[in-house]
This record gives C-alpha cells, structure tokens and sequence, in this order.
C-alpha cells in the first residue's frame, strides 16, 4: 500500500521546522543554555507527539512503513545532538 502525500509533507516540514527553531531560539533567548533547553523540548515532547500523532493518522496498512518515514526527522536532527552532546 501507498504511503500518503501528507505523510511526506508532514515529514519535510517538520524537519525543515527543526532546524529553522535553532536560529529563532537563539535570537530570542539570551544564553545558550535556552537554546539547548529548547533542543531538548524538540527532541524530547515535540517530536514523539508528531510521531504518535502521526502514525495514528496513517491506514492500519501502512503504519509498519510509515514508522521507517516518520524516523527521518530525528536521524536529520542527530549531528545537532552530537554537537550538543559528544560524549553519547
């Protein structure tokens, strides 16, 4: 079965708003620990609410296919955490 069209939309855009989050954050907080903590908001409740949100979306029939599709924004995000956190 076909994944749908909205599937990779959701998924570009939603990488896409990862990374266009960092310079935001950064302009409007003043330390980078703000940064960091708004990294970790991503990655940590951001991101699985997408996740759950959208493998709920997908028919019964693609949602084993869908899961590999809906990963793609965190493997983008992965040099960003190593960056942050090197001794993973």
């Amino acid at each position: 079965m076909k994944l749908p069209l909205w599937l990779w939309i959701s998924v570009v855009l939603f990488s896409i708003g990862e990374w266009a989050a960092l310079p935001i954050l950064a302009d409007i907080t003043s330390h980078a620990r703000n940064v960091v903590d708004g990294i970790m908001i991503i990655i940590f409740i951001v991101y699985p609410l997408f996740f759950i949100a959208s493998l709920l979306l997908l028919p019964k029939g693609t949602r084993k296919k869908g899961v590999y599709i809906l990963l793609i924004p965190i493997v983008v995000y992965i040099p960003l955490m190593l960056d942050l956190f090197p001794n993973l």
